[in-house]
């Protein structure tokens, strides 16, 4: 007596058992692509400069570095930064930007922004004039997405502003 196997197991399949088969894992790969959720990218901050300072706010160059490790393509909407001078206590100014720069997919771009930082009172300026240095520290975050996915991620960036790099961005802003 031979051992009757399952349809279902059966090296030959009945021709409709097979497109029920075939259609069941369309379904399967299909749902897993859907269940794989983006991958966030990685911030690396390059670059924090003045630009330029006028008696409403000062406009600084700031570039991001962006690792996309998704398989789509992102777009840098907003960079946004908060200026804090001295010992990171002073607020000194906030702003933004829109870039609107593209970052490929598997791939990195740096993201160049000018953000103009309003002056959030007169007295954040006395630090900048009585002071030969001054430590600031810059607290931002650059939004990025898609058309079906988007996040925002933070990053700072720490340095030194000079009077005297100060008063030259001044002059050229004028």
């Amino acid at each position: 007596m031979s051992p009757t196997l399952h349809p279902m197991l059966h090296p030959t399949l009945h021709p409709t058992l097979q497109r029920l088969r075939s259609l069941w894992l369309v379904l399967l790969a299909i749902t897993l692509v859907h269940c794989i959720r983006p991958v966030s990218p990685t911030l690396t901050p390059k670059v924090a400069r003045v630009a330029a300072v006028s008696a409403d706010g000062i406009d600084l160059d700031i570039e991001v570095q962006v690792d996309n490790p998704n398989s789509f393509d992102l777009n840098a909407q907003t960079v946004t930064g908060t200026v804090y001078v001295g010992n990171g206590q002073t607020r000194l100014a906030h702003g933004s930007s829109r870039p609107g720069k593209s970052i490929p997919a598997n791939g990195s771009a740096i993201v160049p922004s000018r953000v103009h930082v309003a002056w959030d009172d007169a007295t954040a300026i006395a630090p900048l004039l009585l002071h030969e240095i001054i430590p600031y520290s810059l607290h931002g975050d650059v939004a990025l997405g898609s058309e079906d996915w988007n996040v925002t991620l933070p990053f700072s960036i720490t340095g030194e502003l000079s009077r005297s790099d100060l008063l030259k961005a001044g002059l050229k802003g004028l």
